[in-house]
């Protein structure tokens, strides 16, 4: 008889002491993932980004992107050889009058059409990650932060320890707080539909990380340098210049552009607004260059997992050491 409560004794202190252990994982995991440094960076992201992830702002940046790519074809197609008959000189002679007088404008025009490409290529990554950036945006709730994630898991682990000591004193009653805690932490997660937000999160990371670089930064900085000088230089230099040389005042050479060349007369028109919008766009990537290098290596599913199945095992070690209270 001795010999068999003993045996039901040692059951419930394995039960505590693997209690303690799902404590453990749990506070392991906060550390071993930096989540206290990953959760403020993904919120910082988010944040930051989420403006730029509306169907409205998208739009917008499309529009912008096509408008260089139209300048770059109307560039070539038609203000090359429209001004050089107006001006009476051959196609070629007018593009070594701009290299030799107008030589940003001639850098810009040879580049739009890469940076049409470049930029292109990124919109089209964000808006094909619109959807799980909003899923993972919502991490935990909408109206929750991210930062309450990585404290939730440490609180969680803390909890777990003082559950798992509470079961050595109090077994049957520690039992009960241990699966009660279990469900809570099962529960949770499946309510808030983490599983799901955690892989869509984990899914945007990855597919971000081909056109998130500092490469990327820095040409999209380069970029932006050369349209602006382009538009710079053509407002106030070779503008003036042809308006001169066709004995033009500003308003007809902006009539004359304005019906000869529409695309070129249209984005010089607005060049501020989408320098600005541009701008902004690239200061963002930039800015959060260095949080993405923080998430980058993070994956958030088997995070969630680990507090479902940790859930889980207290349930399962709740009622092992309650059955074995019980018997003893």
């Amino acid at each position: 008889m001795v010999s068999a409560i003993t045996d039901k004794g040692w059951q419930a202190w394995t039960a505590a002491a693997l209690v303690i252990l799902v404590g453990v994982v749990f506070i392991f995991s906060v550390f071993s993932n930096n989540l206290f440094e990953v959760g403020p960076a993904f919120e910082d992201l988010i944040d930051d980004f989420r403006p730029i992830l509306t169907d409205e702002s998208l739009d917008t940046a499309d529009a912008d992107v096509a408008g260089l790519g139209a300048v770059a074809t109307e560039f070539e197609t038609a203000v090359v050889p429209g001004m050089a008959q107006a001006l009476q000189m051959t196609p070629q002679d007018f593009g070594a009058m701009m290299q030799t007088n107008f030589p940003a404008v001639a850098t810009g025009a040879a580049a739009l059409p890469d940076i049409e490409t470049q930029f292109s290529s990124v919109l089209g990554t964000l808006r094909a990650e619109q959807d799980r950036f909003a899923s993972a945006d919502a991490i935990p709730t909408e109206d929750l932060p991210a930062t309450t994630v990585p404290w939730g898991l440490f609180l969680a682990g803390i909890a777990t320890l003082l559950v798992g000591g509470y079961m050595i004193y109090k077994i049957k009653m520690g039992s009960m707080v241990a699966m009660g805690l279990g469900v809570v932490l099962v529960v949770v997660p499946l309510l808030l539909s983490l599983v799901g937000k955690a892989g869509d999160a984990d899914e945007l990371n990855e597919n971000l990380e081909p056109v998130y670089t500092q490469e990327l930064v820095d040409g999209a900085k380069g970029a932006l340098q050369v349209v602006g000088a382009m538009g710079t230089e053509m407002q106030t230099a070779m503008l003036p210049t042809l308006a001169t040389q066709l004995e033009m005042a500003p308003d007809q050479l902006n009539a004359f552009l304005g019906e000869n060349f529409p695309a070129t007369a249209g984005v010089l028109a607005n060049l501020d607004e989408v320098s600005q919008r541009f701008d902004g766009l690239v200061t963002t990537f930039d800015e959060n260059l260095d949080n993405y290098e923080v998430l980058k290596p993070v994956k958030f599913t088997p995070i969630i997992w680990t507090i479902i199945i940790g859930g889980v095992a207290l349930i399962a070690l709740g009622a092992w050491g309650f059955v074995t209270a019980r018997k003893t």
